[in-house]
């Protein structure tokens, strides 16, 4: 039996429930009393469960815990038996202890090769916040507690728990595959920072509003986070905001005059004769 219950971690008033029930009286078939049909649950989930408010589901690669009203996913785990954890954290320390390795060869590099050292590592320590938001967001996915988790979850990694919020928003809305596996759908995005990717997830269109800060980016490398953050106030693309981006007096905003359909590239204002009137952002997207 396990020491903690397998739902909410809790360690306190711990039960064997029965997967497929025993029924009255118990069983005598061998595989109800076998160790797949059985589960470590503490008193508060097990009630949950033996009322009917949750519909609990395991197989031999995932536990998923659903509310019976709704369908909701309240709660799910995967499993691999192929997976060694010990080799996974091994293969972190040899990251670790190759650094010093290389440090000791950079003196022999070329000028070239110091350059592409450079901008290699670079790349491994501003992509390390990928790997952040996907422990948050599956750390999020074996939660019962809903919104209320992320108080918890920042405690836990010693993170606010705003940011918590937004790195496992990111991951699921940029990086997220059909089981939770890194699916990159950005490999032509040249951002690396993720204040571009949280500030693109709080729109209702981020993927579009990340491919303009890309695009606004490579046309003028002084073009900032926040003025990412003041064309999406402007556009009103906030997702409770209008994604057309048009006020109630017509006017078009000033974010969409910046982009010239024709020519296909960001311009700044005038500099494209005839693009006075710019389309919405529905009508760039269809």
């Amino acid at each position: 039996m396990n020491r903690q219950c397998e739902i909410c971690s809790s360690p306190n008033q711990l039960d064997v429930h029965h997967i497929e029930p025993r029924g009255m009286g118990g069983s005598s078939r061998p595989e109800i009393e076998a160790p797949s049909n059985k589960i470590t649950v503490c008193r508060s989930c097990h009630t949950e469960i033996t009322e009917y408010r949750w519909n609990l589901v395991r197989t031999d690669r995932q536990l998923t815990v659903t509310r019976t009203e709704t369908s909701e996913v309240l709660f799910r785990r995967f499993y691999d038996p192929t997976f060694d954890p010990s080799s996974f954290f091994q293969g972190l320390n040899l990251i670790e202890n190759q650094l010093e390795a290389l440090v000791q060869g950079i003196r022999y590099l070329t000028d070239e090769q110091l350059v592409e050292l450079f901008q290699q590592l670079r790349g491994v320590d501003k992509g390390t916040w990928k790997a952040q938001a996907a422990v948050l967001w599956e750390t999020k996915q074996r939660s019962i507690y809903g919104d209320k988790a992320w108080e918890a979850m920042g405690r836990t990694f010693g993170i606010g728990w705003r940011q918590a919020y937004n790195l496992a928003r990111v991951w699921e809305t940029f990086f997220k595959g059909p089981d939770g596996e890194f699916c990159s759908q950005l490999q032509n995005c040249s951002l690396e920072e993720s204040t571009w990717f949280v500030l693109a997830s709080e729109t209702q269109v981020p993927h579009f509003w990340l491919q303009y800060a890309d695009d606004r980016k490579a046309f003028d490398p002084a073009y900032s986070t926040w003025d990412f953050k003041e064309e999406i106030r402007a556009a009103g693309g906030k997702e409770d905001s209008d994604p057309d981006g048009s006020g109630e007096d017509g006017k078009r905003c000033r974010w969409l005059r910046v982009y010239c359909e024709r020519l296909d590239q960001i311009i700044r204002p005038g500099q494209c004769p005839g693009c006075d009137v710019p389309p919405s952002i529905k009508e760039r997207l269809r």
